[in-house]
């Protein structure tokens, strides 16, 4: 409690303790009685006044406003219990009595504050000041937001350099491994090959010795009944002996034959030489390049990704790059996302309980994946990929359909077929951004611009990509001959968008200004596209079908 002439100061301060002389703070306010209540006056005022409310501190828009920071104002910053009485022109300073004493006395132009307020007023300062003031807080509140983004980046950029750094040490392990089944391959080799010399040897040595036991038989019955048989055995004998000693001459040769293993000492002595698998440096973020920069690739190449356990057709409807160079993607028909290594080859799945629809980055090694059924279930469920499996993690629920799904900073955009949502990353509502229930498809997939500045809506109805602010004001849209059916997009890093023509059998690029190009179709294999990823980091531009390949255009270079 409190005690009379206590030093503590408080915002709002019970107006009946203070009466008395007592410091309390204020918990309550009435705005009848016009006085702030501690706890304990609060109850008594509560049986005394039954009719008034008393307002906490959580409704402090209900209190007067606050003295306090008004009566700082008065108190010199370094002598708190000082009153603030003259200006330093000198200095540009706020003195009172013992700033002046002890750090102003030389100065000359000391001006007292009434006069300066006087001067203050007559040029018109004091009203500009405000907008000063809301101009440099919005300028903070920018920077703030700023820096937010810009620790949010370095994180990623952290996680994505870690992951590239297992990646590498992936690709080490992997030549290493290749290297030790070579070298297990060759000591096999050499092992059977010393193995069978023996043991043929062996066989001979059994053979030899059987040999000799009957020649010996013979050439005791030779000695009891002598005849011409006699030099036959001798000579037989003789040849056989020869025989012998020709064989242990062999033997002597292979009889301490071992294998051993001589390690290659570049390797260690290169690899011991490194201090690091690369070097860690600070990038500034480059300002993208946006004008008349269209793609073209050197190679194009289709990979099955099929595995035993497919039940179904294939059909790929999301895509992701990690950022050691595996893939994700989200398999439709089969209900489940797959990962996918460097070689294109399947080292990992996961099940989802019914179809998925898209699939968008939301950290180096996690993605968002749309799970939606016609009926119950419409959801998002977030997956992270950790040692090369897919581990699920939240899950967010909704009452509409979620087919499309993109990512912006802290938020998620959801496409239904009909509308497009803004959700946080919790998945509360901000606001139904743009709805057309004219057509089916009219709000197929969506992507944002890098910069935050524009939403892209595929219309698979009406064969248009839809560009619209933030707000959800359709500001253009795209119709062009060579995109039929438009569903999958994807905007890269840098800006690139790219669209899937459905219908047209083919993946085009839009450039700045509204061109369309192909740069993948039915020739290099496309079947009813719904899926494209483009990695600018990588120059690898990926499809995904309605079958069993996906379509990996490498070697990229702009014009």
């Amino acid at each position: 409690m409190a005690e009379k002439g206590s030093d503590l100061l408080y915002d709002f301060c019970c107006n009946v303790c203070e009466e008395k002389n007592v410091n309390k703070e204020a918990m309550f306010y009435c705005q009848k009685c016009s006085k702030g209540l501690c706890e304990d006056c609060e109850g008594l005022h509560k049986m005394f006044y039954s009719l008034h409310i008393a307002y906490e501190k959580g409704e402090i828009d209900k209190w007067p406003a606050t003295t306090k920071s008004f009566d700082d104002l008065q108190f010199c910053q370094h002598h708190s219990d000082r009153l603030i009485e003259m200006f330093c022109e000198d200095h540009g300073k706020l003195c009172c009595a013992l700033c002046l004493f002890h750090e102003h006395r030389p100065c000359v132009k000391l001006v007292l504050i009434t006069e300066k307020t006087q001067a203050v007023y007559d040029a018109g300062d004091f009203h500009q000041i405000s907008a000063s003031i809301n101009d440099a807080q919005q300028k903070l509140e920018t920077a703030i937001d700023d820096t937010q983004e810009f620790l949010k980046e370095l994180q990623d950029s952290y996680e994505k350099a870690s992951e590239e750094i297992k990646g590498l040490r992936q690709k080490i392990n992997d030549i290493l491994d290749e290297l030790e089944r070579k070298t297990v391959h060759s000591l096999d080799n050499m092992l059977q090959k010393l193995k069978h010399s023996l043991q043929s040897n062996e066989k001979k040595c059994f053979k030899a010795t059987d040999g000799f036991k009957k020649i010996s038989d013979a050439i005791n019955k030779v000695k009891k009944d002598p005849k011409d048989l006699s030099f036959i055995a001798y000579q037989k004998a003789l040849e056989m002996v020869s025989q012998a000693e020709n064989l242990l001459k062999t033997l002597i040769v292979h009889r301490g034959s071992v294998v051993t293993f001589n390690s290659n000492p570049s390797i260690y002595g290169t690899l011991s030489g490194f201090s690091s698998l690369g070097n860690i440096e600070c990038a500034e973020i480059q300002p993208e390049k946006s004008k008349h920069r269209i793609l073209e690739f050197t190679t194009k190449s289709l990979y099955n990704i099929r595995i035993a356990s497919d039940t179904s057709q294939w059909d790929i409807r999301g895509i992701c790059e990690l950022p050691g160079g595996d893939i994700l993607i989200a398999d439709r028909k089969n209900k489940r996302v797959k990962l996918i290594d460097a070689m294109y080859k399947v080292v990992a799945h996961l099940d989802m309980p019914t179809l998925l629809w898209d699939m968008c980055s939301i950290s180096p090694t996690e993605v968002a994946v749309t799970v939606s059924s016609w009926r119950n279930t419409k959801t998002v469920q977030f997956l992270k990929v950790n040692n090369r499996q897919i581990v699920k993690q939240r899950v967010l629920k909704f009452p509409h359909h979620c087919n499309g799904i993109s990512r912006y900073k802290e938020h998620l955009f959801i496409s239904s077929f009909t509308a497009l949502y803004k959700y946080t990353m919790d998945g509360q509502l901000v606001k139904k951004i743009y709805q057309d229930t004219s057509y089916t498809y009219s709000v197929y997939k969506c992507a944002v611009s890098p910069d935050g500045s524009r939403l892209y809506v595929t219309n698979y109805s009406l064969n248009k990509l839809l560009i619209l602010s933030m707000d959800g004001t359709v500001l253009s849209s795209l119709d062009d001959p060579a995109l039929r059916g438009p569903t999958g997009i994807h905007v890269s890093e840098t800006g690139l968008m790219l669209i899937c023509g459905t219908e047209s059998n083919n993946v085009v690029q839009v450039d700045d200004d509204g061109g369309v190009v192909t740069l993948a179709s039915e020739e290099d294999g496309l079947f009813r596209p719904e899926s494209v990823y483009y990695s600018a980091s990588t120059g690898r531009l990926i499809v995904g079908n309605q079958n069993k390949n996906i379509l990996v255009a490498e070697n990229a270079c702009c014009w």
